[in-house]
């Protein structure tokens, strides 16, 4: 391959690019209108992820060191680009990046080219069947727009060999299918991306990329219909949980929905969308009605069809682990909830997780809640704070001074509000909590303070801060406007944060939950890998010795760590836990440790017994809680844990 890098452009420039590039962490949030600025102009008319901010990051990359070449298609992608700005907005709110500066690049690169250096993509006999499938513009084996799914879906430091096509209906996706089998072709379909940019780096890849072949953009399948009379809506594959709950809540409803940019037959495919609003919503196959999917065959199959047998069996031994899906999901009819005029959010604050526990655990047997879960310290600054220093500032305040180390996190009706006061005391209401929003930087900042070493001396700093005499002095002292938070951007940026932070909604803690926009917080330039699963909510004991195993096995491989969240499920029988790792995804060292703390925990899970863990769940996502939870395994025997690392040695390759 004939080699470009960027030698002839201001090698400064191309520098702070790259280096904008190499944090993206493919969040997915450029794709979705979650600021109402409208979406990349160049992405929505092209579709290709090569056209979209994050697949940018990629291109520059590439052609920088030289992997890519110039094609004719990058004179395309330079030229759709307009420069205006939505990236960096959409950006800059869940990771602090510009990636205008990328696009800038990229245009500054193609114009110091001649027309003899752009390549032209011979068509083979591959790229010409996809083409007659789904339409010549919608289907490309041209390495500058496969390359842009390079972490995604596609393995780093792999070649190229790979077509990707982008199909309209399922009907051309079975017929997709149904090709590639014919020319003994692997094939891998694509929603947001992001569940495999997290795996991508560690061991996981071995199972989840795709190492050639084709790739199946499900973006364009983008039927969306909501039926306000059956409370239910029609999903295509190409639809993320954000334009769903948009629509559903103009018909007064809600879906139970993954974090914003995610794909909601794609979520429903792997994990069933377990959120914190399962214990009232349900999860696994409790959020579906109908599924319409292709198989490995290429065959067209519903749920309703009288010829499957059981739709919902499933083997749910350790010896049938599956990291990779027998079908894809192309439609999904999903059940819609009734969103209530009194709804509100409250918090709860504790300095221990055995308080907090019982307290969730008490709520989910009661019923009571919409969303209930326990975050920690960390989960929350994470979310609330508009930058990564601001929450690392934030959590140090939360944890040394206001002893604030998890908060029972309730959206409920007014009469469950009565409940969780009666049975918990004081709250931190939805005022505070618009506060604790817009006055986070100025609380960040009061690390150190004298404020600050006063309340830590008090017998007990939560009910001092949030229902005694210092509440009226944080309030006034936070200085909680949209102004001043607006103030913590870059300053081209500051009038229009000052007025997204205007809009109610941005500090409307229900809405927050509803739509997921916060939780892409987490992956802000590094990747945050959450594994957990479901254990029974009777033992306490046994729920915290598994947190536990995280937290030291976290402590052992040198990684940032922190509980995520615990939230019920099935009327308070089961609690749900995810534990979060945090790791430079541009760090092989770092990337190896996660991959071991990864098969640690899991193993040490299984070996614990009585639960199902995140690598029992994946791809579990079409069953019935009954038939994936009940019961839970026992721990592992000698012999059974041997079998099992013999499995994930035929899964993963190599893992030591």
């Amino acid at each position: 391959m004939t080699r470009h890098p960027l030698v002839t452009v201001k090698k400064t420039d191309f520098d702070a690019a790259v280096a904008i590039a190499t944090k993206g962490t493919h969040c997915g949030m450029c794709r979705i209108d979650f600021l109402g600025t409208g979406l990349c102009p160049s992405g929505k008319k092209h579709g290709y992820l090569a056209y979209w901010p994050q697949g940018r990051m990629e291109l520059i990359k590439h052609l920088t060191d030289g992997t890519i070449p110039p094609t004719e298609a990058l004179i395309e992608i330079a030229e759709s680009c307009s420069l205006c700005g939505l990236c960096d907005k959409q950006c800059n709110f869940a990771t602090q990046l510009r990636p205008e500066k990328v696009a800038q690049a990229i245009k500054d690169y193609v114009a110091t080219l001649d027309t003899k250096d752009f390549l032209k993509i011979p068509k083979d006999a591959i790229v010409t069947g996809l083409q007659k499938i789904v339409g010549e513009k919608w289907a490309t084996n041209d390495p500058v727009i496969i390359a842009s799914y390079i972490r995604s879906i596609i393995a780093p430091n792999v070649p190229l060999d790979f077509y990707v096509v982008m199909p309209e209906t399922t009907e051309q996706v079975s017929q997709i299918v149904q090709f590639a089998n014919t020319n003994n072709m692997p094939f891998l379909p694509r929603s947001g991306g992001t569940a495999l940019s997290v795996a991508s780096p560690t061991v996981l890849a071995n199972a989840t990329n795709l190492e050639h072949g084709i790739i199946i953009d499900l973006l364009r399948m983008k039927r969306l219909e909501i039926h306000p009379e059956s409370s239910t809506a029609v999903v295509g594959a190409g639809v993320t949980s954000f334009e769903l709950q948009k629509e559903a809540y103009k018909h007064h409803l809600r879906a139970n929905v993954a974090e914003a940019g995610a794909h909601v037959c794609a979520n429903i495919a792997t994990t069933g969308i377990v959120t914190t609003w399962g214990n009232s919503y349900g999860c696994f196959a409790d959020n579906f009605i109908d599924l319409q999917l292709v198989d490995n065959d290429g065959v067209i199959k519903t749920h309703h069809d009288l010829e499957i047998s059981n739709p919902y069996a499933v083997d749910n031994g350790f010896a049938n682990i599956s990291l990779s899906p027998p079908y894809i999901i192309t439609e999904t009819t999903v059940k819609l909830y009734p969103v209530f005029n009194d709804e509100e959010a409250v918090m709860v604050p504790f300095d221990n997780v055995e308080d907090a526990l019982d307290a969730v655990i008490e709520l989910g047997r009661r019923g009571v809640g919409l969303s209930l879960a326990v975050l920690s310290y960390k989960y929350l600054a994470e979310f609330i704070c508009p930058t990564r220093q601001i929450a690392t500032d934030f959590e140090d305040v939360c944890k040394n001074y206001l002893k604030l180390r998890y908060v029972l996190d309730v959206v409920c009706k007014k009469e469950d509000k009565q409940i969780v006061e009666d049975l918990l005391g004081y709250t931190i209401d939805e005022s505070m909590l618009r506060t604790l929003i817009l006055g986070s930087p100025k609380l960040a900042s009061l690390k150190n303070s004298e404020f600050m070493k006063i309340l830590s001396e008090e017998k007990d700093p939560l009910r001092a801060i949030f229902a005694g005499p210092m509440k009226k002095h944080l309030e006034q002292g936070l200085e909680a406007t949209p102004a001043n938070i607006a103030k913590v951007y870059d300053e081209d940026l500051q009038d229009f944060f000052k007025k997204i932070y205007a809009k109610p909604e941005f500090t409307d803690v229900v809405w927050l939950h509803a739509f997921r926009i916060l939780p892409s917080r987490l992956m802000r330039q590094r990747m945050a890998m959450g594994p957990g699963g479901a254990i029974w909510a009777g033992d306490k004991a046994h729920i915290l010795k598994w947190i536990k195993i995280f937290s030291d096995v976290g402590d052992k491989h040198r990684l940032e760590h922190a509980l995520g969240f615990i939230s019920p499920l099935d009327n308070g029988k089961f609690i749900y836990i995810e534990y979060d790792y945090f790791y430079d995804h541009n760090d092989p060292e770092a990337a190896g440790r996660i991959s071991k703390t990864l098969l640690e925990t899991t193993e040490q899970s299984l070996v614990l017994g009585g639960i199902f863990t995140l690598i029992n769940y994946l791809f579990k996502g079409i069953y019935r809680k009954e038939h994936v939870l009940y019961p839970l395994p026992k721990g592992l025997t000698v012999e059974e844990d041997t079998m099992f690392k013999d499995v994930l040695h035929s899964l993963l390759g190599d893992i030591e």
